[in-house]
């Protein structure tokens, strides 16, 4: 398949609008990718916000990170169809079918399931089809459970940052966007100042070190989205880290404005 593959990672945070899930910000993320796919350009979403959604419609007054474990799953259960729900309405406005792929670190510990997952979504990409990927968070408990010893390091994560790595690498995608609620990397000085890293040609561990750690509605932050692009970087491709709540934000990206922050890939180092 001669096109360019694109993998776009939205984070809760993006699809949040403070008080629950955002049917604007979904509504605005469907359309971006819509009038971006040609004949050259496929796209893979990778959408955080199932727990998110299932508070939105159990009229929760609370965030992901408050709930325990299994009111986590249930929200996730709920919300998981609601929120494609919501993406399968706007990108069909546009003319484009979706897919669901829910996956957790186990389906691509497995042979056979890790080689289902890629014949699955390639075909889906050779139909004009967009995959909308996410964790399965209604059986997954990576993020509170200790390490599955049994599930090598490169293809575990417990959140969509690292699974979004895993598939940009795997499908060799053209570039990773990830999209958070903020503009992307900042350096602070020592006097206390914050700066906004336009680009960083190598990634080095200090950097992800001090990176700040998870938000308030997501399990990743700054430090997981550091983590994702450098196994991505390694592999030859190149990743930005943006304001996904910016209007255009991904066309942006791809005309190659000036915005967020771009990792380039290790090899051209």
């Amino acid at each position: 398949m001669n096109v360019d593959i694109y993998v776009v990672k939205v984070g809760t945070s993006v699809l949040s609008d403070g008080k629950g899930i955002s049917e604007e910000a979904i509504k605005n993320i469907s359309y971006q990718i819509c009038d971006l796919i040609d004949e050259r350009r496929r796209f893979i979403l990778v959408s955080s916000g199932a727990i998110l959604s299932g508070i939105t419609v159990l009229g929760l007054n609370t965030t992901p990170q408050k709930l325990r474990l299994t009111d986590k799953q249930v929200c996730a259960s709920i919300g998981q169809p609601y929120l494609m729900s919501l993406y399968e309405k706007y990108f069909r406005e546009k003319g484009v079918v979706t897919a669901q792929i829910l996956l957790t670190e186990e389906d691509l510990a497995n042979k056979i399931a890790y080689k289902n997952v890629w014949r699955t979504m390639n075909a889906l990409l050779k139909r004009n089809v967009v995959p909308i990927v996410n964790e399965n968070d209604a059986v997954s408990v990576r993020e509170l459970l200790p390490v599955n010893p049994y599930v090598p390091d490169d293809v575990r994560f417990g959140d969509n940052d690292r699974l979004s790595a895993v598939i940009a690498s795997k499908v060799k995608s053209k570039m990773l966007i990830i999209l958070s609620d903020v503009d992307g990397y900042y350096e602070t000085a020592p006097d206390g100042t914050k700066r906004l890293v336009k680009e960083i040609r190598v990634l080095n561990n200090s950097m992800i070190k001090y990176a700040k750690g998870q938000g308030a509605l997501g399990r990743g932050g700054m430090k997981s989205k550091l983590e994702a692009a450098k196994i991505v970087a390694e592999t030859g491709i190149p990743v930005v880290i943006a304001n996904g709540k910016r209007p255009n934000i991904i066309k942006e990206i791809l005309d190659g404005v000036d915005v967020g922050t771009k990792i380039l890939p290790a090899k051209s180092t």
